[in-house]
């Protein structure tokens, strides 16, 4: 796909104005989106949420990260991350799988042979192609260096009014970004783990120093002010809100009482493989749960 890349300077009235608010501002930002813009959440820019974490993140963290991204799909939000791998991976992805628009902060340029990482580039090309955009401060050919990175998390958390912290051990560049958000007068949420694992270090202590805990997406919605929004989706809506696949209704319909998988796989008719995964889908969305043996809707 070929790319459009825009430079977007401080003074050009497309360059992001929350960007504008922070200290030691980027003279300009190169935008390679369709539109040469960054995409505007349905909620508007103030429903930007930027979220950071590990590279090394572990199925817990990929878990309740999908979960929460899935639960911000109907109320308008936008998603900004770093591309790197880990928890940038899992936030990129689950946007795109959810039809949230979002950003993704290089620390390296744009263009195909300076992209970092490089085993990202496919993705990124996805992101672009739903809408979203891939950024960076730096010339489309700048080749990224080891401080490049922590400079432009300063990015990641100024274009959001919070930063979301999932799975960051003590010296992680994910806190990095979360001293930012804290200088920029922005909110820090953090996703708490196991105090006997290093994946939950970092954001144990930030829970610890006042940052919010965030185990779920009304956590979310009240850190943004959106009490009233979250509740008023009522349980029975919730499948019309996330609108699910006709996959993901046909499994609904079947769960009328409680069931094991087994029988949910037979009387699908779907293939094993299949099945499951629409049922760990809905189960990762907190549409369903399994109590036992049996899964149950919420």
């Amino acid at each position: 796909m070929p790319q459009k890349i825009r430079e977007v300077k401080f003074k050009d009235k497309d360059f992001p104005a929350v960007l504008r608010e922070i200290h030691n501002p980027p003279n300009q930002i190169f935008v390679w989106s369709r539109s040469g813009a960054l995409p505007p959440p349905a909620g508007g820019p103030e429903r930007f949420l930027s979220i950071v974490g590990t590279r090394r993140c572990s199925a817990y963290g990929e878990e309740i990260l999908r979960k929460i991204i899935a639960g911000l799909s109907p109320h308008g939000f936008g998603t900004v991350s770093g591309m790197a791998i880990g928890i940038d991976t899992v936030v990129a992805k689950a946007s795109l799988e959810n039809k949230v628009p979002t950003v993704a902060v290089l620390g390296s340029g744009l263009s195909k042979e300076a992209f970092y990482p490089k085993v990202n580039w496919r993705l990124a090309e996805e992101i672009v192609e739903a809408g979203g955009a891939v950024i960076s401060e730096y010339e489309p050919d700048f080749m990224a260096t080891q401080y490049s990175f922590p400079q432009r998390n300063r990015i990641i958390s100024g274009l959001s009014p919070a930063t979301l912290v999932v799975e960051a051990p003590e010296k992680s560049g994910a806190l990095i970004t979360a001293k930012f958000a804290l200088d920029q007068n922005r909110d820090v949420l953090a996703v708490p783990g196991s105090v006997f694992g290093t994946n939950s270090a970092g954001t144990n202590r930030l829970i610890k120093q006042g940052a919010g805990l965030v185990t779920e997406t009304d956590d979310i919605l009240k850190a943004y002010g959106l009490e009233e929004v979250g509740s008023s989706v009522a349980k029975g809506d919730r499948a019309d809100s996330l609108r699910l696949s006709p996959e993901e209704n046909q499994i609904l319909e079947i769960l009328t009482e409680p069931m094991d998988i087994d029988s949910l796989i037979r009387k699908s008719k779907f293939s094993s493989g299949t099945a499951q995964s629409i049922i760990g889908l809905l189960e990762i969305r907190g549409i369903i749960k399994k109590i036992g043996n049996e899964y149950v809707k919420i």
